[in-house]
């Protein structure tokens, strides 16, 4: 339940006329926040509307053009340190932890207590045990990051936030990766820090959890502040609605009927790490969605599909205009037709500090060449009509990927293969931490592939996304399809029925 306004405290930071600019573009456009102790402030807008930057500011990575940022009403001067001795920590949509190390090393990462040089493991270690203890999370101190599912690593980053002991702590999209229980139990921490007087700044693109966590929202579009207001004013189709500037109602769920013509992908008997004895098949046309809850086994099983990783077991054939071909690897995969858009977009489908027209052209090389040696204009003129029919804001094809917004680069990702008009397409969470305006724009262009032949297989943990784009849905648990369903048996209960094993169907 969200705390009434009269309990909050003083106001703790402010940001004022805040304006930061990367080359030509502005970001951050003269915006102005308060927030108070004890309160939990929302902060929406879609990707590219300048929240990441604002926080960033916030947090002292970033140094603002104009502005400037007060912690208890004193100017907090430019720079992580000074933030950090404000009081200031920033739990970063992307993780950065490092695999190798342990829960405790990753939480005092860059801090580590040291005497006469040496590390202070002893305190270390306590003080790893204080912050996630803190937070209500047990977890080994000593396990390596790398072999910890994904929500907990979201929480040893939070634990790391936590271990600086700040007053004001800024979350970034957290839920991104969580599913519906580990969400709920995220937020009913985040209320037990606001009770003990922490100011929470709090982005999502969720927009029911802005309603059932925050007092306040604010909304950014295109770099300003459209609006800030106690969350009892607005409704969520208003906060929508101001966002992208402009009413999507049946947008987000335009209706497609599909055509499935023949076979395209067949799977048959897969086994690999977590997958067992799985068989899919996906016809031209058609959309194919796999269901689940994290760790059952979905993205191992495209991932053995297109050989991304190995398979003990099975085969996987394509067939395309009467020929069939036989996929041993991920190189024979790309090579005859099927593009793969994975879930961790930043590590394993973009090269960040490389142009939008560079990242396009890295799996169209052969085409985009000539004698082996790149035609600039020909791959300009590629990647900018791709980068318009992905709706790329702004679509400024030199700019580097890592400039652009979360849902920015899921469009790159999508342009680069859309390129090689693919005849099959894995989409691993396509809109995960994406504003509702990307999300609705990408499942557009879902439907479109779709539409023009190609086969689709998409896994979602977004059930109001997977029962939107799928025209079949197989659900797995423990590595095993659970059951299959159809457009017309599918639903939020069905899915999470199968998924949970309160039920079983075997597809015939």
């Amino acid at each position: 339940m969200v705390t009434a306004e009269s309990e909050f405290g003083p106001v703790l930071i402010e940001a004022d006329a805040i304006t930061k600019s990367f080359g030509g573009a502005v970001a951050v456009d003269n915006v102005s926040i308060s927030v108070r102790a004890g309160e939990i402030y929302g902060l929406v807008g879609e990707n590219g509307a300048g929240k990441s930057t604002l926080m960033r500011v916030l947090a002292g990575i970033l140094s603002p053009d104009q502005g400037e940022v007060r912690v208890d009403g004193k100017p907090v001067q430019p720079g992580a340190r000074a933030a950090i001795s404000a009081g200031i920590s920033l739990v970063h949509q992307e993780l950065s932890l490092v695999p190798e190390m342990t829960v405790a090393e990753n939480i005092l990462l860059g801090s580590f207590p040291t005497k006469v040089g040496f590390t202070e493991y002893r305190k270390l270690r306590q003080i790893a045990a204080d912050a996630l203890a803190e937070i209500g999370v047990g977890v080994d101190l000593d396990e390596r990051v790398g072999r910890l599912s994904v929500a907990l690593r979201q929480f040893v980053e939070i634990a790391r936030a936590v271990a600086k002991k700040p007053r004001i702590l800024i979350f970034d999209e957290p839920t991104a990766t969580l599913t519906p229980a580990e969400t709920d139990y995220l937020l009913a921490m985040l209320r037990r820090l606001a009770d003990g007087g922490m100011a929470i700044i709090y982005i999502s693109h969720r927009i029911p959890e802005i309603f059932s966590t925050c007092s306040t929202v604010a909304i950014l579009r295109d770099g300003k502040l459209v609006r800030s207001s106690s969350i009892d004013s607005l409704t969520p189709s208003q906060v929508v609605d101001q966002m992208v500037g402009r009413e999507l109602g049946l947008d987000l769920a335009t209706k497609r009927t599909a055509t499935p013509g023949a076979v395209v992908l067949d799977a048959q008997g897969i086994t690999a790490p977590k997958v067992n004895n799985v068989s899919v098949q996906v016809r031209s046309g058609e959309i194919v969605g796999l269901g689940g809850l994290v760790g059952a086994g979905r993205s191992e099983l495209v991932r053995a599909i297109i050989g991304a990783d190995d398979r003990t077991a099975g085969s996987v054939t394509l067939t395309h205009n009467g020929e069939t071909i036989t996929i041993g690897s991920y190189q024979s995969a790309v090579r005859n037709g099927v593009a793969y858009v994975p879930e961790e977009r930043r590590i394993d489908g973009l090269a960040l500090s490389m142009s939008v027209e560079d990242n396009i052209r890295l799996p169209n090389r052969k085409e985009l060449s000539v004698a082996g040696f790149k035609v600039g204009s020909k791959t300009a003129q590629v990647a900018q009509l791709l980068a318009d029919k992905v709706g790329l804001r702004p679509p400024e094809i030199r700019r580097d990927v890592g400039e652009y917004s979360g849902g920015n680069q899921q469009k790159v990702v999508l342009a680069k293969w859309l390129g090689r008009r693919p005849k099959f397409i894995v989409l691993d969470e396509p809109t995960r931490g994406v504003d509702v305006g990307a999300k609705a724009e990408i499942h557009r262009l879902v439907k479109e592939i779709a539409d023009q032949g190609t086969a689709v297989l998409i896994v979602s943990s977004d059930l109001p996304e997977l029962l939107e784009l799928s025209d079949t849905i197989h659900v797995m648990r423990d590595g095993h399809v659970t059951g299959t369903l159809s457009k017309e048996e599918a639903s939020e209960k069905s899915v999470m029925s199968l998924a949970s094993g309160e039920t079983i169907v075997r597809s015939s």
